[in-house]
């Protein structure tokens, strides 16, 4: 009761308390909600020369590249992968739209309506639109202009079950890329005539390659100081890399990783028990007794659907086949792995196969076909030619010889000989070698040529043994169990070795994988594959920072960050192997320099006498052929050109060792007064060069990047 009667004196101050935890409440939720619809409203993808990409611009040009590429796909599945080559190449094709436009404008260059018509439809027509098929004419085989014209006039006339709009669609992206090569051809072209090598220039480049110096050297190799004798410091390698800033400069920020795997793979005792499975149902798999039995219990239980084709051994790919072969006809082998799968094989029937059997077609191609009535009087021939064939008995070749569109073919009466077996295409091959009736006709689509070829086996010749097999199988899956008990070492390994220096010892053990330089726009990572999510940690994370767990391709794997490389100069632990031994040898340059200093030579005799050395004679060098001996050495021997005549120079950094070199004699070229040879090669050099200008243009682009931050 006391207690009671202390909060009632003192309920103002409690409700104040409570009010104030309220409104802190509230306001932090409030900054909160603020920074997250601030970060919401961001709406920018990245920026060139200052002009946006803004967000639902790059979706709805991303989205009409994806549309694009699943038509070019045909309904095939798309993966993450694709989808993530068609992000990058929107965003360069937007990066490259706001860079050459301006360009373009400021250069004066324009592709004009008339252009485009030519390129299209003209008899300089583009390559891209002469080399595809449908614009040739079917006859000649050549490009015909006419065949353009026609198809622009369809093109709001999709094939069935093509989603409309497609083919508008398709053609406006291909006339886009082709205003965009002919921009660049001009602007290649354009950069191509500007570049020319003057005569002086041709001149001295006769003179250099012309000039030949008999020289004295001394050599010192590097070997001569061990590299124990050679300290090097952090400091040491900073300055080099700072001194070489070209070389090592990163120019997109990178991070190194180290990552383990712990693979999602089923246990022994799971493939027990995928055997147990199996043995369960090797009763029931037993009792059939024809194909079609078969047939109905696989497509019911198994993973291997039923295939009726006839295998001879040398075609029969499975590790029992020998038994396949040796037992009798209902046997059934196994249960045995293969791949990942464990598998019962039964001998479903054995006969005589042929090699190749003899056929005579009737192709009616639907090529030429431009409608759906067209089409549909094509299918009443085919329907009429068996129908006075097959059942009226009349004459084959008579309707090959009026009727086939396969040219050779006709002149034979349709008989194209003896096939081979796997020498047509799967449905084709099944067809005559193990479902047709010697003399029925059979109907045949030929996807690849657009056509329906009218089949009739003559005559096959039996003369090996095939196997019809049916596989009752089931993959070896990891169970539930085994799946908890692997995720618990990731999670174990993860939680033990949150120290860098653990993470990369324990590693060892698990042979860890090395990621040296991941970039920030990366969707792959090596040895995983599509891992998007481990990039974005990556770049999110500090340096020794170790992952939770990832599950990528049935695979859990823990990073650890070990390396953050900003963009700019490296850090020297970045580098420290990689410059050690540059800096190694410029250490080792240093003391033979001034062992060379410390001589005061004047002549290359006199120095190697100093220091036990012989002097060696190089007759004949040039900047054409920059070797002593069998050293290439550019830098000595443009030092021998460089110095006085019969003066020792200072010690030269060559690629084996240090040099000092002494000039005996230069032998001049003889002048000349054409120099067109050189001037020709000179400018064919430079106008293989122009091809960088796009390069060169981009490079000087001032170009922000966010995509990180939306994908």
């Amino acid at each position: 009761m006391a207690v009671i009667g202390t909060i009632r004196k003192r309920s103002g101050l409690l409700i104040f308390l409570i009010g104030l935890s309220i409104v802190l409440f509230l306001i932090m939720d409030a900054t909160n909600s603020q920074g997250s619809m601030l970060k919401g409203r961001k709406d920018t993808v990245g920026k060139v020369n200052g002009e946006k990409i803004l967000y639902n611009d790059f979706s709805k040009k991303y989205e009409d590249n994806l549309k694009n590429a699943e038509d070019q796909m045909r309904g095939q599945p798309m993966g993450d992968d694709q989808r993530n080559y068609v992000r990058t190449q929107t965003w360069t094709e937007m990066v490259n739209d706001l860079i050459f436009t301006k360009v373009y404008d400021k250069l004066g260059i324009n592709v004009t309506g008339e252009e485009m018509a030519e390129l299209a439809t003209g008899e300089n027509a583009s390559q891209y639109i002469k080399n595809d098929q449908q614009f040739k004419n079917p006859q000649t085989g050549q490009f015909d202009p006419a065949q353009v014209r026609l198809y622009l006039t369809r093109l709001d006339q999709d094939p069935e079950g093509v989603e409309p709009g497609t083919v508008r669609r398709q053609w406006l992206k291909f006339e886009t890329l082709l205003k965009q090569n002919q921009f660049q051809a001009k602007y290649n072209n354009l950069i191509t005539k500007g570049l020319y090598a003057p005569t002086w220039m041709a001149e001295m480049t006769y003179n250099e390659q012309n000039r030949f110096a008999d020289v004295k050297y001394v050599f010192l190799p590097y070997g001569e100081v061990n590299d124990a004798d050679v300290k090097i410091s952090d400091d040491d390698i900073k300055k080099f890399v700072a001194d070489h800033a070209a070389k090592y400069k990163i120019e997109d920020e990178t991070r190194k990783l180290q990552y383990v795997t712990f693979d999602i793979v089923a246990s022994s005792a799971d493939t027990a028990k995928t055997v147990q499975l199996l043995e369960e149902k090797r009763a029931d798999f037993a009792k059939g007794e024809k194909a079609a039995d078969d047939s109905a219990f696989v497509k019911l239980f198994s993973e291997t659907p039923f295939d009726e084709v006839y295998y001879d051994k040398d075609k029969l790919f499975s590790p029992v086949k020998d038994s396949l072969f040796a037992y009798p006809v209902k046997s059934i082998v196994g249960p045995y792995v293969d791949g990942k799968s464990i598998k019962l094989a039964k001998i479903s029937d054995r006969k005589m196969i042929s090699d190749s059997v003899h056929v005579r077609e009737i192709v009616l191609s639907f090529a030429n076909i431009k409608s759906q009535e067209e089409a549909n009087v094509k299918f009443k021939l085919i329907d009429s030619i068996i129908r006075q064939v097959d059942t009226l008995k009349q004459d084959f070749g008579m309707f090959a010889a009026v009727y086939s569109d396969d040219q050779m073919g006709k002149m034979r009466g349709g008989d194209i000989g003896w096939v081979k077996q796997g020498e047509k295409e799967k449905y084709y091959n099944d067809m005559v070698f193990f479902r047709a009736q010697k003399g029925k006709i059979y109907r045949i689509p030929v996807q690849q040529e657009n056509a329906i070829h009218l089949v009739q086996v003559v005559e096959d010749r039996p003369t090996k043994v095939g196997v019809q097999v049916s596989y009752l199988s089931k993959e070896i899956l990891p169970s539930p169990e085994t799946e908890r008990t692997i995720y618990g070492n990731a999670t174990a390994f993860a939680s033990a070795n949150q120290a860098q220096a653990k993470f990369v010892e324990a590693g060892k053990k698990l042979n860890a994988k090395t990621v040296e330089s991941l970039k920030k726009d990366d969707f792959q990572v090596q040895g995983l594959g599509s891992a998007r999510d481990l990039v974005k940690w990556a770049f999110n994370g500090k340096k020794g920072d170790v992952s939770s767990i990832f599950t990528i391709d049935k695979k859990h794997v823990v990073a650890l960050l070990e390396q953050v490389n900003a963009a700019g100069l490296p850090e020297v632990d970045a580098v420290r192997d990689r410059v050690k031994q540059e800096v190694t040898l410029e250490k080792k340059f240093e003391i033979l320099a001034k062992k060379i200093a410390d001589a005061k030579a004047n002549t290359a005799d006199e120095l190697a006498s100093k220091l036990g050395k012989t002097a060696t004679d190089a007759p004949h060098v040039s900047f054409a052929n920059p070797g002593l001996g069998t050293a290439f050495e550019p830098k000595v021997v443009a030092t021998a050109f460089a110095i006085a005549k019969g003066k020792l120079s200072a010690a030269v950094k060559g690629n084996e060792g240090v040099y000092a070199v002494q000039t005996l004699n230069v032998q001049e070229p003889a002048k000349q007064t054409d120099y067109s040879t050189y001037t020709f090669q000179m400018n064919q050099q430079l106008q293989g060069k122009a091809r960088y200008a796009s390069e060169v243009q981009k490079k000087l682009a001032k170009l922000d990047d966010n995509r990180f931050d939306f994908f």
